[in-house]
C-alpha cells in the first residue's frame, strides 16, 4: 500500500484556500491543482509499504506525537523548487522550528525501519503542480498582489493510504496518534 505522515487541515481552512485560489485557477488552468479535500501538510513520504511494517509505523508516530497540540499561521504563498523554476505551488506556515522538529523524528525513526532520509523539510501546504511553464508568469503576478490569512490547531499526526486514481489520489485516514505532552516523572 502506498503510504504518507502528515498533518489534517481542518475544512474550514481548505475553504479558505481554495477561495483564495480561485484567481490562481483562472490564470493558471494548466496547472494540476490539489482538491479541496486532499489539501495537507505532509511530514514524510513512505511510498509503498508492506502491510507487515505497519504496527512499526504505527509506533513510530505515537512516538513523534509528544507535544501538547499548537497553532500555525498561514504564512505566504511561495514556489519550489524556486520561483525561477517552479514545479510546485504551496502555502508556507510558521512554527517551522516544531514541524521541522517532528519531521526529524520522524526520519530518524523511519530510518531504522529501512525509510530513506530526505534532505529537508520545510512545512507547507501544496495546491498545485506544474509540467510545464504555462502562464506561471501571470500565477507569479496574482500570486504578488495576494496575501493568505488563516490559522489553524494541529492536534494529530496521521497515516494515510493514498489510493492513485485516474482523477486523482483518494486518501484514507488509516491511523491518528493524538499530539500528547510528555509525561512528568513524580517523586
Amino acid at each position: 500500500m502506498r503510504l504518507f505522515i502528515a498533518i489534517t487541515i481542518p475544512d474550514e481552512i481548505k475553504e479558505k484556500i481554495i477561495k483564495a485560489t480561485e484567481t490562481f485557477k483562472r490564470v493558471c488552468p494548466d496547472a494540476k491543482w490539489v482538491k479541496a479535500e486532499n489539501i495537507h501538510m505532509t511530514l514524510k513520504f513512505l511510498g509503498e509499504v508492506e502491510e507487515k511494517l505497519l504496527e512499526e509505523i504505527q509506533k513510530v508516530i505515537t512516538q513523534t506525537a509528544f507535544c501538547s497540540s499548537f497553532t500555525v499561521k498561514l504564512t505566504h504563498f511561495g514556489f519550489f523548487p524556486s520561483e525561477k523554476n517552479p514545479r510546485v505551488f504551496f502555502i508556507a506556515t510558521d512554527k517551522e522550528e516544531i514541524l521541522k522538529g517532528m519531521a526529524d523524528n520522524l526520519e530518524e525513526n523511519l530510518e531504522k525501519l529501512g525509510f530513506p532520509k530526505e534532505k529537508r523539510f520545510l512545512p507547507h501546504l501544496t495546491l498545485a503542480r506544474f509540467r510545464e511553464a504555462k502562464n506561471i508568469e501571470a500565477l507569479k503576478s496574482a500570486v504578488h498582489r495576494s496575501a493568505v490569512e488563516g490559522s489553524f490547531t494541529i492536534e494529530a499526526i496521521t497515516l494515510y493510504k493514498s489510493t492513485l486514481k485516474k482523477d486523482g489520489p483518494v486518501y484514507e485516514n488509516i491511523f491518528r496518534a493524538a499530539l500528547t505532552p510528555p509525561k512528568i516523572k513524580q517523586e
